[in-house]
């Protein structure tokens, strides 16, 4: 759904002529729909309302700080991959405590600016990063909450460059290792392990691939808490895909369904990190023509 519509053939974005904007502000601009932000989140919130859930907006999706601060009104925390995308989050109004800072490539210096700034968690990718993590919190005397995202080498169904999951990609600590990184966190000064995250790919259209990973995620959470660690939060991850060229999309509310089912018995606190699915068709680009150039086999605008 969204809320840019003709009517009496002139676009409109909500009730506003785009032409009117257009004169207004000047071309090249995007223009986002407030409305359509706020239908897609609340759509996915109330999927998900029979868990214990934080939704999470990914910032990758779109940085927009005004995009993220209307999400930030009806509650929405932010998944951030950058010290940039920290910034802009908090500035939009994002409390820190509901800012998740996930990404394979953090510095050193990211990591202080997070830990600072009072993040809620910080995804762990790899046992190198678990061990700078653990410097750089020690040496600020601060207890870094951590979630270490293992990689299930589950097949998201999706394209190539988007899948996350699969053992031959470079996302989260290979699932036979991931015993050995928690009881490495264990080890670790500044490092509190309260949790496991997992994301497998971007636009999957597929709700199987989801429900194999998180059903083998389920089962290592009740191994871990077995083996005395003090599993607390679930962080699942984005991908939802949505429809584009009348491809069909599960709903999020068969996907809350399914969530349920394979993991509400978990007594987590459970992460979303939906991005393409808030704010996919929120916006538009507007431009207006300059001049038509007549080539010698076509023209062009």
């Amino acid at each position: 759904m969204d809320h840019f519509q003709y009517q009496n053939g002139e676009l409109h974005a909500e009730a506003v002529p785009v032409r009117e904007i257009a004169e207004h502000v000047g071309t090249p601009f995007y223009c986002y729909s407030t409305e359509t932000l706020e239908h897609h989140y609340r759509v996915f919130a109330e999927a998900v309302q029979g868990l214990d859930a934080t939704i999470c907006y990914a910032v990758k999706a779109n940085s927009n700080i005004a995009v993220i601060a209307t999400l930030a009104r009806l509650g929405a925390g932010a998944d951030v991959v950058s010290s940039g995308e920290m910034k802009r989050a908090l500035v939009a109004g994002v409390a820190a405590s509901n800012i998740v800072f996930s990404g394979v490539g953090k510095t050193a210096e990211e990591m202080v600016q997070a830990l600072k700034a009072g993040v809620l968690q910080i995804n762990v990718e790899s046992l190198p990063e678990l061990e700078m993590l653990s410097g750089v919190a020690s040496s600020l005397g601060i207890d870094a909450n951590v979630a270490i995202r293992v990689n299930p080498d589950v097949d998201a169904l999706t394209h190539e460059k988007i899948s996350t999951g699969k053992s031959q990609n470079k996302f989260g600590v290979d699932w036979a290792d991931v015993p050995g990184a928690y009881a490495r966190a264990a080890e670790l000064s500044g490092i509190r392990a309260v949790g496991v995250a997992v994301h497998i790919g971007s636009q999957i259209l597929d709700l199987e691939p989801f429900r194999e990973a998180y059903g083998l995620v389920a089962g290592l959470v009740a191994d871990l808490r077995s083996g005395g660690h003090a599993i607390e939060h679930l962080d699942l991850g984005g991908g939802l895909g949505i429809p584009y060229d009348g491809e069909q999309a599960p709903s999020p509310k068969d996907y809350g369904d399914m969530v349920q089912s394979v993991i509400g018995d978990l007594e987590c606190r459970v992460f979303f990190e939906p991005g393409r699915l808030i704010a996919g068709n929120a916006g538009i680009l507007v431009t207006r023509v300059i001049r038509v150039k007549e080539g010698s086999s076509r023209s062009f605008v």
